[in-house]
C-alpha cells in the first residue's frame, strides 16, 4: 500500500470514530465512558412534528409599546421642566402625542430649546400656543418604527427567557413579518394552558393616578338605563392626613366586557376625556365571613390618568411571599433607583388620593396614598379559587416579572397542538420508509453491482452517519421534512455511486486495467457528480433563505447530506476501491462490477 493510502486511512478513521462519539449520546439507552460524557454530550433533539408540542403565532400590539414609549418621553420631559417651573401638567393625548398645559401661559418660553435639544430625534414640536399656554408634542415617525422593531425583537427574548425557567428543550422562537412563531416540541399536554399563559402575560406593571370623576361621573351614571345590567356605586374613603372624607361614583356589572361595551359607547360630552381612560376591577361581593367561595365575582370601573407616572420598566426585584394575616400568597416587588425616585415624587405629590396599580390592563387595585412610598410595592393576587392554585400563579408572575415585561401585549392568533401519540405515529411510519427504501437501495446494487455495490452501501451508510453526527454536534431538530431530506440524500449517494461505476465499466469495456479503470472512472465522472451535488446546493440555500419552520428543517438536512455525500461517494469509495484492488505487486486483475 501506498503511504498517501494509509493517511487516507487515519483520516477517514478518525472522522468516523469523531461522528460516532457525537452521535452515541442520541442513541436510546447508551451510555459513554465517562471521560467522553463532558465533551460529547450533545443529542440529537426531535421536532414538534415528531415528539408532539405545541406551534404558537402571536401578533404584537404595537399600539402600546409607542404609547408606553410616548409615556417614558412624556416622564423624563416632566422632570427636566420641573427643574424651570412647577405650575404646568403634561398629559398623553391619542398614541403619540404629549400635551403640555401651563397654567401661566408666558412660562411656555420656559420650554426652550435647551430642553427641547434632549428629545431632536425622539419628538417635533406640532403645536405652540403662547396665548393658551398649550404646546403640543408627537413622536418621530422613525421613532415609531424602531419602537416596532425594538417590540419584535425584545418580544422574542422576553418569550425565550420566560420559556427557558419553564424547562422546555429546544424551543424555536422566531420573528415571521410582524409575528413571532413560537414552537415547543416535548412539552406535555397538561402544561400548554400555563405555558400559554406564562407567555402571553405582558407584565406590564403601571401605577396611574385615579380621578375623582365629580360632575363627570354623575352625568355617566344619569345616562344608564334603569334597571340596567350595570349599577352605580358611591365610593368613600378617608383621607388619613387630612381626615377628609372623599367620595365618587363608580360602575360595576357582573363581567368587565358590559363596561367595556358602555364606555366604548360614550360620547358628546359623555366622551371619555383625551387625558382620562377608564380601568376595570375584578372584585368580591357579598359572600359570608367565614365562608371562603360564598362570594360572587363582579368587575367595577376607575377613571385614571391615562399617562402612566410609573411604569414596571424600573423593576429591580420580584419575589413571592404571603400575606401575614389572611395567609394568601402575594409578590413583593421593588423599584431601581430611578424608579424609586418617580414613585416617592408621584406619591408626595397625591397623598390622599388613590394609586392604580394596573398589570396586563387590569388593576390589582387601588389604594389610598396616605404617605409618600419609595420603591417596595405588593401585588396581591385576590382572594379567589383554590389556593394552591393561587400560590402556583403568584410562582408564575414572579418568574414574569423577573423575567421582565413584553415591550407591548401579544395577541394570539393561531395555535396548533401535535399530541405525542401523534407523533409517535409519525415517527414510526416514517422509520419505516426509510427502512425499507434503504433495503430496496441495498438489494439492488448487490443485484446489479456485486462487490463494487458493498463499496456503494458502506458509502452510503457512512453518509447517514455523517449526517446524523452533524446533525447531533449543531443540536438541531429532526423534523419530518429533515427525515425527507435524509432519505432524498441516500438516493443521491447512490446516484453518485451509479455515475461512477458506470464510468468505470466503460473504461473496463474499453481494455483498460481494472486499477486504470477505476482511477479513470472516478476521474472523469468527478464534475459531474460535482456539478450535481452544486445545482442541489444552490436549491437548499434558496430553500433555507426564504422558507420558514418545516421547509428550513429539510433544507438544513439537504445542505448538510450534500456535503457529506460528496465525501463519501466519492473521495471514501475510491479509497475502498483502492483498499479492494490491492497496490503495489498484489494488484487485482479484475473487478467485480
Amino acid at each position: 500500500m501506498e503511504r498517501s493510502w494509509w493517511w487516507k486511512s487515519l483520516l477517514f478513521g478518525a472522522v468516523t470514530l469523531l461522528a460516532v462519539l457525537y452521535l452515541a449520546p442520541s442513541v436510546p439507552n447508551f451510555t459513554l465512558p465517562g471521560f467522553l460524557q463532558g465533551t460529547f454530550d450533545r443529542k440529537l433533539q426531535l421536532g414538534l412534528d415528531l415528539q408532539g408540542g405545541l406551534h404558537l403565532v402571536y401578533e404584537v400590539n404595537v399600539d402600546k409599546a409607542v404609547s408606553s414609549k410616548v409615556d417614558r418621553l412624556a416622564g423624563d420631559l416632566e422632570e427636566r421642566l420641573l427643574e424651570k417651573t412647577k405650575d404646568f401638567k403634561v398629559t398623553r393625548e391619542g398614541r403619540e402625542d404629549i400635551i403640555l398645559t401651563f397654567n401661566q401661559p408666558a412660562e411656555v418660553a420656559k420650554l426652550d430649546d435647551d430642553i427641547l435639544k434632549n428629545y431632536r430625534d425622539s419628538l417635533d414640536v406640532i403645536d405652540r400656543d403662547a396665548a393658551s399656554g398649550i404646546v403640543r408634542l408627537r413622536i418621530d415617525a422613525d421613532q415609531v418604527a424602531e419602537v416596532a422593531d425594538y417590540a419584535l425583537r425584545q418580544g422574542i427574548e422576553t418569550i425565550r427567557g420566560r420559556v427557558d425557567k419553564f424547562g422546555v428543550a429546544e424551543p424555536t422562537i422566531i420573528k415571521r413579518g410582524t409575528d413571532i412563531v413560537v414552537e415547543l416540541p416535548g412539552l406535555k399536554p397538561e402544561d400548554f394552558e400555563r405555558i400559554k399563559t406564562i407567555i402571553g402575560k405582558t407584565a406590564q406593571l403601571e401605577f396611574k393616578i385615579v380621578q375623582a370623576g365629580g360632575d363627570y361621573m354623575t352625568k355617566v351614571a344619569a345616562a344608564l338605563p334603569k334597571d340596567g345590567s350595570i349599577q352605580v356605586i358611591p365610593d368613600v374613603w378617608r383621607d388619613k392626613k387630612t381626615n377628609e372624607t372623599k367620595q365618587d361614583l363608580y360602575l360595576q356589572a357582573a363581567d368587565r366586557k358590559t363596561l367595556e361595551t358602555f364606555v366604548k359607547g360614550l360620547s358628546g360630552e359623555l366622551a371619555v376625556p383625551a387625558d382620562r381612560e377608564f380601568g376595570f376591577e375584578e372584585v368580591e361581593v357579598g359572600g359570608t365571613e367565614g365562608k371562603p367561595g360564598s362570594a360572587r365575582r363582579e368587575w367595577r370601573t376607575y377613571l385614571l390618568e391615562k399617562r402612566a407616572a410609573v411604569t414596571g420598566e424600573y423593576l429591580s426585584s420580584a419575589e413571592l411571599s404571603f400575606d401575614p394575616q389572611t395567609n394568601r400568597p402575594e409578590v413583593l416587588f421593588t423599584m431601581d433607583r430611578q424608579g424609586a425616585t418617580l414613585m416617592e415624587r408621584l406619591t408626595t405629590a397625591n397623598i390622599g388620593r388613590k394609586m392604580a396599580i394596573v398589570l396586563d390592563d387590569r388593576i390589582n387595585s387601588a389604594p389610598v396614598i396616605n404617605d409618600t412610598i419609595a420603591g417596595r410595592g405588593v401585588i396581591t393576587l385576590g382572594s379567589f379559587g383554590d389556593p394552591l392554585k393561587v400560590q402556583q400563579e403568584a410562582r408564575d408572575l414572579v418568574a414574569v416579572l423577573r423575567s421582565g415585561a413584553l415591550p407591548a401585549p401579544l395577541t394570539k392568533s393561531f395555535e396548533t397542538q401535535v399530541g405525542p401519540t401523534m407523533g409517535r405515529d409519525v415517527v414510526d411510519r416514517a422509520v419505516t420508509s426509510m427502512l425499507v427504501g434503504s433495503v430496496a437501495v441495498v438489494l439492488f446494487m448487490l443485484v446489479y453491482y456485486k462487490v463494487a455495490g458493498i463499496v456503494a452501501i458502506v458509502a452510503m451508510f457512512l453518509n447517514l452517519l455523517f449526517m446524523l453526527a452533524i446533525l447531533a454536534g449543531f443540536e438541531a431538530a429532526l423534523t419530518l421534512p429533515g427525515i425527507a431530506g435524509l432519505v432524498l440524500t441516500v438516493g443521491m449517494a447512490v446516484d453518485a455511486n451509479i455515475i461512477i461505476y458506470e464510468r468505470i465499466r466503460e473504461e473496463l469495456r474499453a481494455g483498460k486495467t481494472a486499477r486504470t479503470a477505476v482511477e479513470a472512472g472516478f476521474d472523469r465522472a468527478f464534475w459531474t457528480v460535482f456539478d450535481a451535488h452544486v445545482t442541489n446546493f444552490v436549491a437548499g440555500v434558496v430553500l433555507y433563505s426564504y422558507g420558514s419552520g418545516p421547509i428550513r428543517g429539510f433544507a438544513v438536512t439537504l445542505l448538510v447530506g450534500i456535503a457529506s455525500n460528496l465525501v463519501t461517494s466519492v473521495w471514501m469509495s475510491r479509497w475502498m476501491f483502492e483498499l479492494l484492488l490491492g497496490r503495489r505487486g498484489t494488484v487485482k486483475a479484475t473487478l467485480s462490477i
